[in-house]
């Protein structure tokens, strides 16, 4: 980089910065990116900002930003621009990825300085809608804007229009696909659009984003109860893929291949694809911890959390979710979010039954409002999950008549929406709940049981379902001589 100007030496640099990011060496990448941007007249603080300049920020930037139509904005998208503006943006996207796994105060201080200079020098190409995407995504999760960050998610959307594929178009997409529109779409819309983002990413050459759309469209899926066998098939013929495009891409679905094995019962030995570097997931955890990566951290802890509750290890589940609660990534809204709330929500209530702890119910009721508001603008996500939690706080008031009406509610709301896996646990909380009403025959506990088990037989998930199966001690004849169901989830009742 001696013999040339910094300004024309800046590509090299950025390439620099992607071959660090790719060994997983985020700290290095963040120092070097924020020192260039110094260098280029950024104004950029020594220590990272605190949230108060970081709202601050925030608000100036949509001070700016409201002075301008998005007819405005579309007008102006095919304006050319020179190489040192479209380099300006190639390293700030070039930042991304590092500032996010380290869950770093700089990634939204150096988003909204792009979008201001877009604003100033009237920038509003694909390159350039990569920060708007990112001023969406910090609408929401920081000023719980949904509304806004929806808008601006759809004015970086509008620069893509008519222009020619490139990198910035999937990080856009990404963006927008993971983290936006999650909360205003079916969650297998957004998992089928990320599907798309990964394919769109192959093509265009941008192969480490292209894996991360990939891994995440896959984990949507998977929480939304996709079956399971399809789940480990597609997840084992895409690790190796993985691998050679981004190990991180690669320990996030082996997390996920630990999820889908324990439920199923199986064994596909998915640490195998790190040749003995990796073993198991405390050995995930170090590793992510030692690089600083906040939210491969965070993913293996969820994975604790949710493999614990589904096995029924409440007390694991606990810890679990005590640990999750101190990671500061915990605060941004994102998809296992939902699951982690949802699930903390019933453990509360499960947990207040237990020793009529008054803490515990306000955490039960603190979820269902939690969940309420993220389910105004797209309730099909919520509504199942808010009838299990309404049932499940109708069950420790105890209000039978009610609790039976909110479980019946979620059960359908499960099937209607496709997720059986819910469909599955909604049955067998009312078969607890029944059994504990002294006025219900044992039977209407055990037809619920019964119905959970086949649900969950129809999800894939056999050792879940043979855990039921051997703890009330079912007697099922409606099954094969494989143990699968020979009812539709839609006949269950």
């Amino acid at each position: 980089f001696q013999h040339a100007s910094f300004e024309n030496s800046l590509p090299s640099w950025i390439i620099l910065m992607l071959s660090i990011e790719s060994s997983g060496r985020y700290n290095e990448v963040l120092e070097k990116g924020i020192n260039l941007f110094r260098r280029l007249g950024f104004v950029i603080p020594l220590s990272p900002p605190g949230p108060t300049e970081i709202m601050a920020s925030l608000l100036s930037t949509s001070q700016m930003a409201s002075s301008f139509t998005l007819s405005q904005i579309v007008d102006s998208r095919h304006y050319p621009i020179d190489d040192h503006k479209r380099n300006l943006f190639k390293l700030y996207t070039a930042l991304i990825i590092s500032t996010y796994a380290l869950s770093s105060p700089y990634l939204p201080l150096l988003s909204f300085e792009m979008v201001q200079y877009s604003l100033r020098n009237t920038v509003f190409t694909p390159e350039s809608a990569v920060a708007f995407a990112a001023l969406g995504y910090f609408k929401v999760i920081l000023a719980q804007n949904y509304l806004r960050g929806k808008f601006w998610a759809n004015v970086a959307l509008e620069m893509l229009k008519n222009s020619r594929p490139i990198s910035a178009t999937v990080q856009v997409n990404f963006t927008v696909n993971a983290y936006i529109m999650t909360w205003f779409v079916p969650m297998r819309e957004s998992s089928r659009k990320l599907f798309e983002t990964y394919r769109l990413g192959m093509k265009v050459g941008d192969f480490t984003m292209s894996m991360y759309a990939l891994g995440l469209s896959l984990r949507y899926a998977l929480l939304e109860g996709e079956n399971l066998s399809l789940i480990s098939r597609s997840l084992k013929e895409n690790l190796k893929k993985m691998m050679k495009y981004s190990t991180v891409c690669a320990k996030l679905a082996v997390l996920d291949l630990i999820i889908v094995d324990e439920l199923r019962g199986a064994e596909s030995e998915p640490f195998a694809i790190f040749q003995g570097q990796l073993t198991n997931d405390s050995d995930l955890i170090n590793d992510a911890i030692a690089s600083s990566n906040a939210n491969n951290v965070e993913c293996a802890h969820f994975r604790r959390f949710y493999s614990a509750f589904w096995r029924a290890d409440y007390i694991q589940a606990e810890a679990s979710s005590q640990v999750l609660l101190s990671l500061p990534s915990s605060k941004r809204p994102k998809l296992i979010s939902i699951y982690f709330y949802f699930f903390r929500g019933l453990l509360a209530f499960r947990r207040y039954r237990e020793n009529n702890s008054e803490e515990q119910l306000r955490i039960g009721i603190e979820t269902i409002c939690k969940l309420e508001f993220w389910s105004q603008y797209a309730p099909s996500n919520f509504e199942n999950k808010l009838f299990l939690l309404n049932a499940e706080q109708y069950a420790s008031l105890p209000n039978i008549y009610e609790a039976k009406t909110q479980y019946e509610a979620s059960i359908n709301s499960a099937r209607d929406n496709g997720r059986l896996h819910e469909q599955g646990l909604a049955f067998e909380l009312m078969g607890n709940f029944l059994s504990s009403v002294t006025s219900y025959e044992p039977s209407e506990a055990m037809k619920c049981w019964k119905n959970a088990y086949l649900c969950y037989l129809q999800w894939g998930a056999k050792e879940k379902a043979a855990c039921l199966f051997k703890e009330h001690n079912l007697n099922v004849f409606d099954v094969d001589s494989c143990g699968n169901p020979l009812k539709h989830s839609r006949d269950v009742s």
